[in-house]
């Protein structure tokens, strides 16, 4: 791709999702190249392949809630809700993950402490691992690993606000 395209791919995004993308225009400006390898990376944060809607988005917005003060999670949302998650899921999610369905509470958890490099207690983990896979446990951490990059990138800029309490739209 060259600049042109790639400029009118952030637009795009910006747009959609209305979402500030500054800082990949920065990335983009900065180096080409940067932004290339950048670019590449963004099919690998929306991986779903054994995962349900449910157990992707449930893991990806815990993931997020620890990695981000507002502006990530709130496009995971907007992605989450456009990608099929149920609005009351979302709600369940931001508000902590009580009120989530028992299966979707330990995905939840599971992915809080992943996120957050906590120890995972040990019946959470044997219920984790009954339920799924290798492939599907990887994929639950590319959910997770994913999730940083997004905020890191921002953090490094100065892009991101205090940690202060945001109205994420639902």
């Amino acid at each position: 791709m060259n600049m042109t395209n790639y400029r009118q791919m952030i637009d795009d995004f910006e747009t959609h999702y209305k979402y500030d993308s500054s800082y990949m225009r920065e990335l983009l400006e900065s180096s080409q190249q940067g932004f290339a390898k950048f670019s590449d990376f963004l099919p690998l944060s929306s991986h779903q392949e054994r995962l349900s809607t449910e157990d992707y988005w449930v893991a990806k917005l815990a993931a997020m809630q620890v990695e981000d003060c507002g502006d990530c999670l709130q496009l995971n949302v907007r992605m989450a809700l456009e990608g099929g998650f149920p609005k009351p899921l979302v709600e369940a999610v931001l508000s902590g993950g009580r009120t989530l369905p028992e299966m979707l509470k330990d995905v939840y958890d599971y992915a809080k402490h992943v996120a957050a490099n906590n120890i995972i207690d040990f019946e959470l983990m044997d219920r984790i691992t009954d339920r799924y896979d290798k492939g599907a446990l990887l994929e639950l951490g590319l959910c997770v690993a994913t999730a940083k990059v997004f905020p890191t990138i921002k953090r490094a800029l100065g892009y991101t606000k205090s940690c202060s309490l945001v109205e994420i739209e639902v």
